[in-house]
């Protein structure tokens, strides 16, 4: 045989020695449709098969590699529209709570800014609270004056009325007027009286708020830039 017969010979040996061995393990490709699926039925018995039960596709089911067993696909049972309104709901609620979180820790971060100091802090608020002392003290003089003004029309309008004199129209416009101003102004008074108590128990708990960040700072810092714990609801700064 000459060489390049028995070249050629050898060759074609290969080749079919090639072709007919077996692909490595784990380099075959599954085809489509190569799947299992895997449900639990009524009788609470899993199940296999080839296709899955049109009445079970709307149920939580599995589909399976038929090559290596391993789950694929994790198919979840479809929601009823109670349940789907009830998700829908609680991501609303989810992403309204993660937006005060993040609006908190700003406000977080604009008094520790606008504040260096607990005395700077307590100096806004002392400030804001002199204003509504001063305020009603004002009011409480236009009060006295109005009220003063208001008993001089009275005892005029009871002389004319004890001497058998009409009263009259304009002075009676006028009580009338007196009497709607004062009842306004005894209102206000109320009203910036109200504002004091509420500035003096937002000023205690806005410092010890402070307090806490100051703390959580310091401890931060300490730590080698800890993060600072999350904040409470988003306290009105002095300023508001």
């Amino acid at each position: 045989m000459s060489t390049l017969v028995r070249t050629l010979t050898l060759a074609l040996a290969a080749t079919i020695v090639v072709v007919a061995l077996p692909p490595a393990h784990g380099q075959d490709q599954p085809t489509p449709g190569q799947k299992l699926y895997r449900w639990v039925g009524p009788d609470g018995k899993v199940h296999y098969g080839d296709d899955i039960p049109v009445d079970v596709l709307n149920q939580a089911h599995s589909e399976l590699s038929r090559n290596s067993g391993l789950t694929i696909k994790q198919v979840d049972r479809q929601l009823t529209t109670d349940e789907r309104a009830a998700a829908e709901a609680k991501a609303a609620a989810d992403a309204q709570a993660a937006l005060a979180l993040q609006k908190a820790r700003e406000n977080d971060q604009v008094l520790l800014s606008s504040y260096p100091t607990e005395k700077d802090l307590q100096r806004a608020y002392d400030d804001r609270i002199s204003m509504q002392v001063e305020n009603v003290k004002g009011i409480r003089m236009g009060l006295d004056n109005q009220q003063q003004s208001l008993s001089s029309f009275l005892h005029a309008a009871s002389v004319n009325e004890l001497q058998d004199k009409p009263v009259d129209a304009g002075m009676l416009a006028q009580i009338a007027k007196l009497h709607e101003s004062i009842l306004s102004q005894l209102q206000a008074r109320l009203q910036a009286e109200a504002q004091i108590a509420s500035l003096k128990q937002e000023s205690a708990t806005t410092m010890a708020h402070y307090r806490q960040l100051k703390s959580a700072m310091m401890s931060a810092h300490a730590d080698g830039g800890a993060p600072m714990p999350a904040p409470p609801p988003p306290t009105p700064s002095p300023g508001g």
